[in-house]
Formats: structure tokens, sequence, C-alpha cells
């Protein structure tokens, strides 16, 4: 009876282990995510420029004999001089166009006086465009007028607050981003090996985890330069257009077309066509012809430049650009801007090598 028993009790004792074991790790994963939580997105920055600036590191090694840590260190201290300066006096220059544009808004009631806008004898255009409006929402023009004066007022105070915790988070962000510079250090001189270390976890054969980290690289690096420079170009551009035709706030309106130009639809167009009406409007007809032009420029550039940037890497689908930017960026903050598209692309990756490798099973 005992050596009957002894089988079973050795077979309950491996799978008592094995799970033990299978609890064990996922304790130890557990806490060590709570202790790197706080440091998730400095970690996440470092991981990204690390990965960006590799070749750099390799080629600053070869330079200097082989001497990794010195190639790290020279990088990482030449970081700051190009990321914190140029964003820190468009961080300022934000803040305070910001904070005059909230005071604008707050001390011109006119400009939210709807009826004077929609007097035929000074805007007969938008006048007759406001009826067309009033009988298509069926409302009046005293109603808009309320509904649109309001939703201004309301838009100006969380610009107000906005501008003044600008200045409350610097001390937060600039620690955030010396221990970024801390991170990125050993990313750039130990990221190879770690990385490595991580892959071989993954379950495939030797040839299809480098066709895949290789996929990885070229869809990073195309979302990255393709999408992030053409915003870039394109927010620049809309910037100089308005500062040119005297709107205000110019930087703020550029930062906000850089961040539409991210989008597949609507783009650096949703800002700069309400300054060519606003223009129009205000009887400045030279000037909003000129934005016109200016925009049309700005809108097609996007046609030249993303096209080129990322045929240089990979041909990224549209419909995961979008959704992993907008659904990375709500999950992961500014940084879901480049995670999503990548982890949208891994999902597609894996799941057409696991295809791949049961086509052949069959």
């Amino acid at each position: 009876m005992n050596e009957a028993d002894t089988p079973n009790e050795s077979t309950v004792g491996r799978h008592l282990r094995r799970w033990f074991a299978i609890a064990l790790v996922v304790i130890v994963v557990w806490m060590v995510w709570q202790i790197l939580r706080p440091m998730r997105m400095p970690i996440a920055w470092a991981a990204v420029l690390g990965f960006l600036l590799y070749p750099l590191q390799q080629t600053l090694t070869r330079r200097l004999h082989g001497r990794r840590s010195a190639a790290a260190g020279i990088i990482t201290g030449l970081t700051p001089l190009a990321i914190i300066a140029p964003l820190a006096l468009i961080g300022l220059a934000f803040a305070q166009q910001v904070a005059a544009l909230a005071a604008n808004l707050q001390q011109n009631p006119d400009l939210f006086n709807l009826a004077g806008w929609l007097d035929p004898q000074q805007h007969p255009r938008i006048a007759r465009m406001g009826q067309w409006a009033a009988m298509r929402m069926d409302m009046s023009i005293p109603e808009m007028q309320q509904y649109v004066q309001d939703g201004a007022q309301a838009l100006a105070g969380k610009l107000a607050r906005s501008s003044g915790s600008l200045f409350l988070s610097t001390a937060g962000a600039v620690l955030r981003f010396f221990l970024m510079l801390f991170i990125l250090f050993f990313v750039l001189r130990d990221g190879s090996i770690w990385f490595a270390r991580l892959m071989s976890l993954l379950p495939l054969m030797p040839t299809r985890r480098e066709a895949l980290i290789s996929r990885l690289g070229k869809v990073m690096r195309a979302v990255v330069y393709g999408c992030g420079l053409t915003a870039l170009v394109q927010g620049t551009l809309v910037t100089i257009g308005f500062a040119i035709t005297g709107l205000s706030g110019p930087i703020v309106f550029g930062v906000l077309a850089c961040v539409m130009a991210l989008l597949p639809f609507g783009g650096a167009a949703v800002i700069w066509v309400p300054g060519v009406l606003y223009l129009f409007a205000v009887g400045k007809i030279g000037w909003a012809i000129f934005l016109l032009a200016w925009g049309g420029v700005v809108s097609v550039s996007d046609n030249f430049i993303r096209p080129v940037i990322i045929s240089r890497y990979t041909p990224v689908p549209t419909l995961l650009v979008f959704l992993g930017v907008i659904g990375g960026v709500a999950a992961f903050g500014p940084i879901g801007f480049i995670l999503g598209p990548v982890i949208l692309v891994l999902a597609t990756e894996l799941l057409r090598f696991a295809e791949g490798t049961l086509g052949r099973s069959r």
C-alpha cells in the first residue's frame, strides 16, 4: 500500500513545489513593481532614449577603444543640453502666453459678445453663418451667446489655473529628468546586455527573435522620427504663421498644433483654420489669405515629410499608429505616444509569428 502511494505522493509534491515557485515568482514580480512604480516614467523615458541613442553609443565606444562607461558618460552629459534647454525655453514661453491669453479672455467680455459678432452691419458673413447654425441647432441667438460666453469663461479659468500649475510642477519635473539621466547612463552602458537576456526569454527561434527585435526597432524609429519630427515641423510652422499675422499666443497654438499633428485626421488644421476664420471676421483679409496659404503648406507638408522619413525604416499601419497614440497616451501619459504603437506592433508581430509556427506544424 505504501509502495502504491509513493508515486502519487511524489507527483503531489512536484505539483506543490511548482505552484509554490509560481506563487513566489508572482510575489517577487509584484514587489519589484511596487518598488519601481513611482519611477516608471523616468525608467520608460530612459529606456526609449537609450534605444534611440544606442547607435551613437556604439560609435563612440569604438572610438574610445571599447570604454563603454566613458561613452555613456559623454552622451548622458550632453543630453541635458540637447533636451532640457530647448524644453525649458519653450515651457516658460508657453506658460507666459497661456497666462496672457487667460487674462485677455477674462478682461475682454466684448470678445464673447455674440450679438456683436452676429450683427449684419459689422460682420455680414458671420451673421449669415450664425443664423444658419441657430436654425440647425434650434437655439435662439441669446441662448447661443450665453452658451459661448459660459464656455469661454470656463476655458479661461482652466487656462489660468493650468498656467499656475505649470510653475508648481517644475521642481518635480526637474527631479524626474535628472533621475532619468541617472538611469540613462546605465541603460546606455549595459542596456544591450539586459535587452539580450530579456529577449532570450521569448519562446521563439533565434532567427525569428532577431527578426522581431529588428522589426520593433524599425517601428520605434519610424514612429519617433516620422510622426514626431513631422509634428515638430508643423508646430513650428504654425507658430511662425501665427506670429507673422499678429495672432496672440503663437507658441501656445504651435504646441497645440504639434500635438494635433500626431493624429491621423484633422492634424494641425484644427488649430490654424480657426485662426484664418478669426482674421476674416475682424476684417484682416490680407492676413487671413496669407495664413490660409501658409496653413495649406503646413498641412500638405505632412504628405511629404512623414512618408520620406518612415520609408527609411519600415511602413507602419495608420490604424496601429492612431490606436497606439490615442490609447497609449491615455494609458501611459506622454510616453504612450511611443509605447502605444510599439506595443500594438509587438502584439501583431507575435500573432504573425504564432500563425507561421502553427502553419508549419500542420
